[in-house]
């Protein structure tokens, strides 16, 4: 499969704890519960957006185009309450994508969201053309770089006074190939 074959039906992905689907409507109260907690945007490169103040606008029309990006919300699976978002988004000629990943402050430090990023990282390589996987890391966010890392991404340098979104700071770069964790497959495919 491709990309392509994504554009208007996005798939559900499972992990042992979770599962990655689409949001919907009725997932307004869920995002609303945590997607305003402040300590959320202290390592994200922005304040709260009129989506994180306002999760039900993630429903309306101009949000629901077709597009090649995934946008999944990470639902527990004891309860189907969602905890967290993650994005593949930025994809560049089908080949590379940037990740983007949060999980409400009260599910963190349990291993959860390196089990989302190993399943989507699995999806991307496994079920799409996508050939690399990047992401920015505020140098502050620990808790990230480690969940990149148990993931098998690379620190591959670092951006000093950069702009992260919309906040000046000093942040990493990281990334993973597709041969790094499927060393069988050429990268020219």
């Amino acid at each position: 499969m491709s990309l392509k074959d994504y554009l208007t039906k996005k798939p559900v992905l499972e992990t042992e704890r979770l599962i990655l689907r689409e949001l919907r409507p009725e997932d307004t109260d869920d995002l609303r519960e945590w997607l305003s907690d402040p300590s959320l945007y202290l390592y994200w490169g922005k304040r709260p957006g009129r989506h994180d103040l306002n999760p039900e606008l993630l429903f309306t029309a101009a949000n629901r185009k077709p597009t090649k990006s995934f946008h999944w919300g990470i639902a527990s699976k004891k309860d189907n309450k969602v905890i967290g978002e993650f994005w593949v988004y930025l994809i560049e000629n089908d080949r590379m994508a940037k990740v983007s990943y949060r999980l409400s402050p009260a599910c963190q430090g349990n291993g959860l969201m390196a089990e989302a990023l190993k399943s989507v990282v699995d999806f991307c390589f496994t079920r799409t053309e996508l050939q690399r996987l990047w992401t920015d890391v505020d140098v502050r966010n620990t808790a990230s770089c480690k969940t990149l890392e148990k993931a098998g991404f690379t620190r591959e340098g670092c951006i000093r006074q950069g702009k992260m979104v919309s906040s000046w700071c000093d942040y990493y770069l990281y990334g993973l190939l597709k041969t790094d964790l499927l060393p069988e497959h050429d990268s020219q495919a």
